[in-house]
């Protein structure tokens, strides 16, 4: 295929729920259909100013990447670690994000001891990458598969889905808690009618991949976020609930294109990644 033809077009649809039994909404996301950027950041349960801290994140990932691709040249050259000049921009905008919500803990009381979590997506051409510290899941839906492409940072007991308390883990990792950060990436090419999905742990602890997969494939992106959230609240809801579901597309023409040439191959096609701390 030649270089610049994989025009990929993408649309989200996003939703967020404070829960059956939460006062206030620790979690962040952060989307934009032009950057093709998709952040999600949950503020760390138990500990003070979550809120602050998801907020801090999806802002940080935001300044960082549309600095990046507006107004500097260009994304730069592959890191020495091998990861793609997307790759690496999007791990330094972790860093960032990182790096604002330590400033923040250091210099205001109120916020001491604060964290989150950051799970992103970012589609370029015809390839996306994902990076993520904590353990909000992304997924990617590929025909009738779908694959956890984030590493979860946790210590953990029990059984997405599980009604009753048995679902615990401890997070071994999460952005602003210490000065430095490492994120797992993963990178891979996607394909027209991939769909990606970014959620909280307050959707990951109630609702299984099998059913991620079933409701986005049955539904369109925006019932989907709804069908998804209710799920997690029916059983429970006792955490923050978010979610992102993203479709990717092809431009007109070149999707006709893509069906005719590689439309029997595509449904076999498995997600193959580069993975690796950052």
């Amino acid at each position: 295929m030649r270089k610049g033809l994989m025009t990929m077009r993408v649309e989200h649809a996003a939703l967020t729920d404070v829960g059956c039994k939460r006062s206030r909404n620790e979690d962040a996301f952060f989307v934009s259909d032009a950057l093709k950027l998709y952040v999600v950041s949950d503020g760390m349960g138990g500990h003070r100013a979550g809120d602050v801290a998801s907020r801090l994140v999806v802002e940080g990932m935001q300044e960082h990447i549309h600095r990046a691709t507006y107004r500097e040249s260009g994304l730069g050259s592959p890191s020495p670690s091998g990861l793609s000049p997307a790759a690496s921009c999007l791990v330094d905008a972790i860093g960032h994000a990182n790096r604002k919500v330590w400033d923040a803990a250091r210099s205001e009381a109120a916020c001491d001891g604060m964290g989150a979590t950051v799970s992103a997506v970012w589609i370029c051409g015809g390839t996306f990458v994902s990076a993520n510290v904590g353990d909000s899941p992304v997924y990617c839906v590929h025909g009738q598969t779908i694959e956890m492409v984030s590493v979860p940072h946790t210590l953990s007991a029990g059984s997405p889905g599980d009604e009753g308390a048995g679902h615990t883990h401890v997070l071994t990792r999460a952005v602003g808690v210490n000065e430095q950060v490492v994120a797992d990436v993963c990178e891979s090419q996607c394909y027209p009618g991939d769909r990606f999905v970014l959620c909280s742990d307050g959707l990951s602890n109630r609702v299984s991949e099998e059913e991620i997969l079933d409701a986005v494939r049955r539904f369109s992106a925006g019932d989907a976020s709804r069908f998804l959230v209710d799920l997690a609240k029916d059983r429970g809801g006792d955490d923050n609930i978010t979610v992102v579901v993203v479709t990717v597309g092809a431009r007109r023409g070149v999707a006709r294109w893509l069906r005719r040439v590689f439309g029997p191959l595509l449904p076999g096609m498995k997600t193959r990644a580069r993975r690796g701390g950052a």
